[in-house]
């Protein structure tokens, strides 16, 4: 349902932006007009993403063919990035990815994993990792958000970690859609091998 099992999408033209059906986005859930990084004076390329007042850059990477370059990605070749630059501009609620709006139903419980990775990471408070299942009713009101953030501080450097939670679809909720991104802060958040299932 949701198209892109750990980021590894492939369009047949080989013009991969976003992975598929998954959009960059702030926590807020405002709606913002993203450009090319390469054209807004940012970081990131061609593969970078951002707004003004964004405060850094989201990004889909691909590690190079090069077998002497060192591997990034978690698995395959795809990964998510994120990457502040500006704090003070950075929406409180976090920058990144949000997933499609996908269906729930009520007493359903959904698993959420991923894999993490840090690089330079100095968050303003708490933890770098802004992780949280957005659920609302079929018109997309009555939003009610569960964390999947955990209680780990993440911050600094660090290798590939597995983040993994659950959440009960409340009463009243039709639908759903799960936000992965950075908090306000700078460094380097990596996002790779997503999963999400539903029982």
């Amino acid at each position: 349902m949701i198209g892109n099992g750990g980021c590894e999408f492939e369009d047949p033209a080989g013009v991969n932006l976003l992975p598929y059906f998954w959009r960059a986005g702030t926590g807020d859930g405002a709606e913002h007009t993203f450009l090319y990084a390469a054209y807004c004076g940012l970081k990131g390329g061609v593969d970078g993403f951002a707004f003004g007042g964004a405060g850094g850059t989201v990004a889909l990477k691909n590690d190079s063919a090069d077998p002497r370059q060192e591997k990034v990605a978690h698995g395959g070749l795809r990964y998510l990035e994120i990457v502040g630059q500006k704090p003070r501009s950075m929406c409180p609620d976090g920058l990144g990815f949000w997933s499609p709006s996908l269906p729930a139903r009520p007493g359903d419980t959904v698993e959420v994993a991923f894999h993490v990775r840090g690089r330079d990471i100095k968050p303003v408070e708490g933890t770098a990792l802004a992780a949280f299942v957005e659920f609302t009713d079929a018109t997309g009101q009555h939003r009610q958000r569960v964390s999947l953030a955990g209680q780990k501080a993440l911050g600094g450097s660090f290798e590939w970690t597995q983040v993994q939670a659950e959440a009960t679809v409340p009463a009243g909720a039709r639908r759903m859609r799960v936000f992965l991104g950075a908090r306000p802060g700078t460094g380097v958040l990596l996002l790779d091998d997503i999963a999400i299932k539903v029982r």
